[in-house]
Protein backbone atom coordinates (compact mmCIF):
# COMPACT_ATOMS: atom_id res chain seq x y z
CA UNK A 1 0.00 0.00 0.00
CA UNK A 2 1.23 3.48 -0.73
CA UNK A 3 2.54 5.43 2.25
CA UNK A 4 -0.01 8.15 1.55
CA UNK A 5 -3.00 5.78 1.65
CA UNK A 6 -1.64 4.13 4.79
CA UNK A 7 -1.35 7.56 6.42
CA UNK A 8 -4.93 8.50 5.47
CA UNK A 9 -6.31 5.21 6.85
CA UNK A 10 -4.38 5.81 10.10
CA UNK A 11 -5.65 9.41 10.28
CA UNK A 12 -9.21 8.20 9.74
CA UNK A 13 -8.92 5.58 12.51
CA UNK A 14 -7.43 8.21 14.84
CA UNK A 15 -10.24 10.65 14.03
CA UNK A 16 -12.85 8.00 14.83
CA UNK A 17 -11.07 6.97 18.05
CA UNK A 18 -10.89 10.61 19.20
CA UNK A 19 -14.37 11.56 17.88
CA UNK A 20 -12.54 14.35 16.04
CA UNK A 21 -15.06 15.84 13.63
CA UNK A 22 -12.63 18.43 12.20
CA UNK A 23 -10.04 15.77 11.33
CA UNK A 24 -12.72 13.51 9.85
CA UNK A 25 -14.07 16.39 7.74
CA UNK A 26 -10.62 16.69 6.09
CA UNK A 27 -10.58 12.98 5.21
CA UNK A 28 -14.09 12.60 3.79
CA UNK A 29 -15.06 13.69 0.28
CA UNK A 30 -18.20 15.81 -0.07
CA UNK A 31 -20.00 12.80 -1.62
CA UNK A 32 -18.94 10.36 1.14
CA UNK A 33 -21.40 7.59 2.00
CA UNK A 34 -21.13 4.91 4.69
CA UNK A 35 -22.83 1.64 3.85
CA UNK A 36 -22.62 -0.49 6.98
CA UNK A 37 -24.08 -3.82 8.06
CA UNK A 38 -23.99 -4.27 11.82
CA UNK A 39 -22.34 -0.91 12.51
CA UNK A 40 -23.55 2.61 13.05
CA UNK A 41 -26.03 2.80 10.13
CA UNK A 42 -27.06 0.90 7.00
CA UNK A 43 -26.67 4.08 4.92
CA UNK A 44 -25.26 7.39 6.10
CA UNK A 45 -24.22 10.54 4.24
CA UNK A 46 -21.12 12.55 5.07
CA UNK A 47 -23.05 15.18 7.02
CA UNK A 48 -24.95 12.51 8.98
CA UNK A 49 -21.70 10.63 9.71
CA UNK A 50 -19.93 13.78 10.93
CA UNK A 51 -22.91 14.71 13.12
CA UNK A 52 -23.02 11.20 14.65
CA UNK A 53 -19.26 10.92 15.32
CA UNK A 54 -19.24 12.76 18.69
CA UNK A 55 -21.78 10.25 20.07
CA UNK A 56 -19.53 7.27 19.26
CA UNK A 57 -17.46 6.22 22.27
CA UNK A 58 -14.44 4.31 20.92
CA UNK A 59 -12.36 2.39 23.44
CA UNK A 60 -10.00 0.92 20.83
CA UNK A 61 -9.71 0.67 17.06
CA UNK A 62 -7.17 -1.50 15.26
CA UNK A 63 -6.80 -1.74 11.49
CA UNK A 64 -5.15 -4.93 10.14
CA UNK A 65 -4.85 -6.97 6.95
CA UNK A 66 -4.75 -3.84 4.83
CA UNK A 67 -4.44 -4.17 1.06
CA UNK A 68 -4.73 -1.25 -1.37
CA UNK A 69 -4.83 -0.78 -5.09
CA UNK A 70 -4.45 2.56 -6.83
CA UNK A 71 -6.29 2.96 -10.13
CA UNK A 72 -5.26 6.39 -11.32
CA UNK A 73 -7.22 8.97 -9.33
CA UNK A 74 -9.19 6.26 -7.52
CA UNK A 75 -7.96 3.82 -4.89
CA UNK A 76 -9.60 0.89 -3.13
CA UNK A 77 -8.48 -0.25 0.32
CA UNK A 78 -9.61 -3.49 1.93
CA UNK A 79 -9.03 -3.95 5.66
CA UNK A 80 -10.17 -5.66 8.83
CA UNK A 81 -11.09 -3.42 11.78
CA UNK A 82 -11.20 -4.56 15.39
CA UNK A 83 -13.37 -1.96 17.06
CA UNK A 84 -14.47 -1.61 20.66
CA UNK A 85 -17.12 1.08 20.69
CA UNK A 86 -20.65 2.03 21.61
CA UNK A 87 -23.28 4.62 20.78
CA UNK A 88 -25.49 5.18 23.80
CA UNK A 89 -26.68 1.72 24.89
CA UNK A 90 -25.81 0.12 21.53
CA UNK A 91 -22.60 -1.95 21.53
CA UNK A 92 -20.70 -1.72 18.23
CA UNK A 93 -17.80 -3.92 19.39
CA UNK A 94 -16.66 -6.49 16.88
CA UNK A 95 -14.58 -7.23 13.81
CA UNK A 96 -15.51 -5.51 10.59
CA UNK A 97 -14.42 -6.07 7.01
CA UNK A 98 -14.26 -2.76 5.19
CA UNK A 99 -13.69 -1.61 1.65
CA UNK A 100 -12.84 2.05 1.31
CA UNK A 101 -13.02 3.87 -2.01
CA UNK A 102 -10.81 6.96 -2.22
CA UNK A 103 -10.49 9.59 -4.92
CA UNK A 104 -7.88 12.25 -5.44
CA UNK A 105 -9.16 15.73 -4.65
CA UNK A 106 -6.87 18.72 -4.44
CA UNK A 107 -3.78 16.51 -4.42
CA UNK A 108 -5.01 14.42 -1.48
CA UNK A 109 -6.83 11.11 -1.11
CA UNK A 110 -10.41 11.65 0.14
CA UNK A 111 -12.72 8.85 1.27
CA UNK A 112 -15.79 8.67 -0.94
CA UNK A 113 -17.37 5.38 0.18
CA UNK A 114 -16.89 2.97 3.06
CA UNK A 115 -18.54 -0.42 2.81
CA UNK A 116 -18.45 -2.07 6.23
CA UNK A 117 -19.68 -5.50 7.32
CA UNK A 118 -19.59 -6.68 10.92
CA UNK A 119 -18.32 -10.26 10.96
CA UNK A 120 -18.25 -10.93 14.73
Amino acid sequence: MSDELQRVEEEWAAAVAASDVDAAREILAEDFVLTSSGGVSDHMSRDEWLAALPAVHTRSLECTDVIARELGDVAVVRARLRWEASVGDRDLTGEYLVADVFKREGGRWKASWRISTRVT
